[in-house]
Parts: C-alpha cells; sequence; structure tokens
C-alpha cells in the first residue's frame, strides 16, 4: 500500500509540473520546470526530444534522443536522417545533441526546420544503435521560430 501513495505522489508531482500539454497526431509538447518540450515516441518505445529553456544556457536546448532506453554513448557522435540528409552532430559528455557551441548552434537551427519540413526522421548511435520516427504533427506543435540556442544565450547579438 505504501508503494502505490508513493507512486501516486510522484505521479501528481510530475503532471502538476507539466502544464499545456498537447499533442498533433504523432508529436507531443508541453510545459516542465521552466523548460519546453516537444517529442515523439516511436513503436518500439524510442524517444526523440527537443528540450527548450529560453533562459538556461547550458543544457538548455538540446537533443535528447533514447534508443533501447538509452542515450547515445558520451564524447560520440550520432547521425540524424532526415528526408535522406545525413547530419552527423556530436554527442556532449551527458548523452545530449548541445546547442552550446557555434557550429552547434547553427546545427540546431537546421535540425529544428527540418524536424517541421522533412517527411522523415531516422537516428543512428555510433554503437549502431538505430530508431525510425514519425514526424506527422512536429511541424503544427514546433513554432516557426527556433527555440534560443545555448550558444544564442550566451551570445546575445551575435
Amino acid at each position: 500500500m505504501k508503494n502505490i501513495a508513493t507512486i501516486s505522489l510522484l505521479a501528481a508531482s510530475l503532471l502538476s509540473g507539466m502544464a499545456q500539454a498537447a499533442t498533433v497526431e504523432k508529436w507531443n509538447s508541453g510545459e516542465i520546470n521552466g523548460f519546453t518540450r516537444y517529442w515523439t515516441t516511436n513503436n518500439q518505445g524510442s524517444n526523440f526530444v527537443v528540450w527548450c529553456h529560453p533562459e538556461r544556457n547550458v543544457n538548455g536546448t538540446i537533443l535528447h534522443i533514447l534508443i533501447d532506453g538509452s542515450t547515445p554513448p558520451p564524447d560520440t557522435r550520432v547521425k540524424l536522417i532526415m528526408d535522406q540528409e545525413i547530419l552527423d552532430l556530436p554527442v556532449n559528455k551527458q548523452g545530449y545533441i548541445a546547442s552550446g557551441c557555434a557550429t552547434c548552434a547553427d546545427s540546431f537551427d537546421y535540425v529544428w526546420h527540418k524536424l517541421r519540413s522533412a517527411r522523415s526522421l531516422a537516428v543512428k548511435f555510433q554503437d549502431e544503435r538505430y530508431a525510425g520516427f514519425s514526424l506527422r504533427g512536429a511541424r503544427e506543435i514546433m513554432p516557426g521560430p527556433v527555440c534560443p540556442t545555448d550558444w544564442d544565450k550566451r551570445h546575445p547579438g551575435s
């Protein structure tokens, strides 16, 4: 009984921190602890998440990808395949694709627009794990203006 109460309290706290949740086809958005997240989950349970915090300038704006329940190995690279175009992006020490360097910010901007306009998305980790994701609903869920990157937050006007 104590475990059920603990689980219920945990679920309630997570749900109460989430506001303004929306779903369009396969994509979702919601706010939690100052972050807006945009995400999709495929039929195998893999997740592709865009985290956006308008003020936090370290790991505030990132791509967070889980395949088989795990992020990519730290300090490796991830291949994003969108409409047969392959982007090779660095993974930071925490397992995220960050937006804190100038090139990373440019890549993030590009990925944002491609998520809104592409027809297909697949991800391949350096350790050969692979997942495909639907982009149905991404254009409607993700706003046209790109979330401010961590680089832009630290270097306004550059």
